[in-house]
């Protein structure tokens, strides 16, 4: 079971406002939150999160999340302009998630100039190879993606390509400005129909544009349906994006609502 997760983007912020490691595991366990997704890297570099002191921080995450039945998941955000980078970033990935002892890693494969530069040969390439990475580390993987890939031009070969190889679908169904929950979470059931993978949906977990909420009321609301809507559909998981911009009443729900 995957259950109920959350995002983790800039963990250093996250440690300062509530204080240490510790308590980040303990409000995590107040949320009934089973997982921790971290950023790892981006491209071929290693991401902030897991370097200097925040890096040391990480490793305490991961000891201290698994001795109170918190996994912690490492993302990446795969570049590969070409088959050799999509190699080297695989390998970065693979090496992060053995020096912390990772549970599972996440592909944040999506199309746009910041995002995935490659064609579908370079998608092949980086899957194969992210596939074996998790293969020898004895992980899942899974990609996390735009929940309706064929509305972005050209990207549904591309990530079909990714997916094909992962073990789970973690869409994100960022749907703060749509005209209801189910509306945007029918979407995006529809457009991953094709992906037999297990779905596990991403919330709106955050106030502002490009898919969240327009208040902390409304983000509230919006994440009781959602979770609601979660076990109405036997879904195995979902998760929020992100813990920073969560508002404390999305926070009051994921403390109060089963999972």
């Amino acid at each position: 079971m995957i259950g109920r997760c959350i995002y983790i983007w800039k963990l250093a912020p996250i440690i300062n406002a509530e204080g240490s490691v510790a308590k980040v595991v303990d409000k995590a366990r107040r949320a009934k939150l089973t997982s921790l997704w971290v950023k790892i890297a981006e491209g071929a570099s290693a991401y902030g999160n897991t370097s200097g002191e925040t890096g040391e921080h990480l490793h305490e995450l991961v000891k201290r999340g698994k001795e109170r039945g918190v996994q912690v998941w490492g993302w990446h955000v795969p570049r590969c302009p070409d088959n050799g980078s999509a190699q080297k970033e695989a390998a970065v990935v693979g090496a992060i998630a053995r020096t912390f002892k990772l549970n599972g890693l996440i592909v944040d494969a999506e199309a746009g100039s910041q995002f995935f530069l490659g064609e579908k040969g370079e998608a092949e390439a980086y899957a194969a190879a992210m596939r074996a990475q998790a293969n020898a580390l004895g992980i899942p993987l899974a990609i996390s993606s735009h929940d309706i890939p064929q509305n972005m031009a050209g990207w549904l070969p591309k990530f079909n390509k990714i997916a094909y190889v992962c073990d789970y679908n973690f869409p994100q169904v960022y749907y703060g400005g749509s005209p209801s929950v189910l509306n945007r979470l029918e979407r995006a059931e529809d457009g991953n129909s094709h992906v037999t993978l297990p779905f596990v949906p991403v919330g709106a977990g955050w106030i502002g544009e490009g898919g969240g909420c327009s208040s902390a009321s409304a983000c509230a609301e919006r994440a009781r349906e959602f979770i609601r809507l979660m076990k109405e559909r036997g879904y195995e998981g979902y998760s929020f994006w992100h813990w920073q911009g969560a508002p404390n009443a999305l926070w009051e729900v994921l403390n109060t609502v089963p999972v």
